[in-house]
């Protein structure tokens, strides 16, 4: 049962601080590292991490950066082999800060822009042979639109919208599982989630723009989502966070890992915010995210 994640490969370069600083402001900081990421890269992780056999398409640079992102999703379990190294261009980078749990980053795309209608096409037969196919919004959108065409209707489609740019009516249309926060829930259905009334609204908008099976997180909160037959609110586990990265790809490719190994959409839940839980607990992006027998002694 094979995933391919279609997405963006970056490198993470990762400062922690105890303040953001004003514009034109100089200000310390430290525990500086390097981290590999990118969310397609780190939703590929959370699947492999979680029991899937996952395949990764993405685009890097021919540097030193580059190689280290495909030796480093091989370590994880992930399988590159429709990846390439692209000479000319340079790997994408993400400048992240952490503060108090929290974070901003600073993406440049880089070889992720290569990533090309023409090059998802080139593995039309590969998706089509899928268990599932997941992607998020890192690549260009015209190359999301042909993945999603090539195999809306034939094979399910994780789709998560981050970051969030408009997506027309007609491409979400036949997405099965649609993933936003609840700031990015509003640019797709104008509904300011402030409670859990708010986040059933917003649920039933996305279900009306017929996508299947739509969820949003809600972070510290939990999440909303429709599970077939009823709208449903499950609370998030407390912990103290460290680092907020990659907790939206966690849930993510755990939600895909579960729900391809044949769980339900309430167990795969429980299971991707288990997941979630963890990782904020831990600094990083691919290195925090937990290996299912770390998960499941939660349960």
């Amino acid at each position: 049962m094979r995933i391919i994640v279609i997405g963006s490969a970056n490198m993470d370069l990762v400062m922690q601080t105890d303040r953001i600083p004003s514009v034109g402001e100089t200000i310390h900081g430290g525990g500086f590292f390097l981290s590999p990421g990118g969310k397609g890269a780190n939703q590929a992780v959370a699947c492999a991490k979680l029991g899937a056999e996952t395949w990764m398409m993405a685009k890097v640079g021919d540097d030193l950066f580059g190689h280290s992102l495909m030796d480093s999703l091989s370590g994880f379990g992930v399988r590159t082999d429709y990846m390439t190294a692209e000479a000319g261009v340079t790997t994408g980078v993400a400048a992240i800060t952490v503060c108090e749990g929290d974070n901003s980053i600073i993406l440049d795309s880089g070889a992720n822009d290569k990533v090309t209608p023409e090059y998802i096409a080139g593995y039309k037969d590969e998706l089509l042979s899928a268990a599932a196919v997941m992607l998020q919004l890192e690549i260009p959108m015209e190359s999301v639109h042909t993945a999603i065409e090539l195999v809306k209707g034939k094979v399910p489609i994780f789709l998560n919208p981050a970051p969030a740019v408009p997506i027309e009516d007609a491409i979400l249309q036949g997405v099965d599982y649609f993933t936003p926060n609840e700031i990015e829930c509003r640019l797709y259905t104008g509904v300011d989630v402030r409670n859990i009334e708010d986040a059933f609204v917003a649920l039933n908008a996305l279900r009306a723009k017929g996508i299947r099976y739509p969820l949003i997180t809600l972070g510290e909160k939990g999440v909303v989502y429709y599970n077939g037959s009823d709208n449903v609110y499950k609370e998030g586990r407390k912990v103290q966070a460290v680092d907020t990265t990659a907790a939206g790809d966690t849930f993510s490719g755990a939600l895909a890992a579960m729900i391809t190994s044949g769980k339900s959409m309430d167990e795969a839940v429980e299971i991707a915010q288990l997941a979630a839980s963890i990782t904020v607990t831990r600094l990083g992006a691919q290195n925090a995210i937990p290996s299912l027998s770390e998960v499941m002694g939660l349960k």
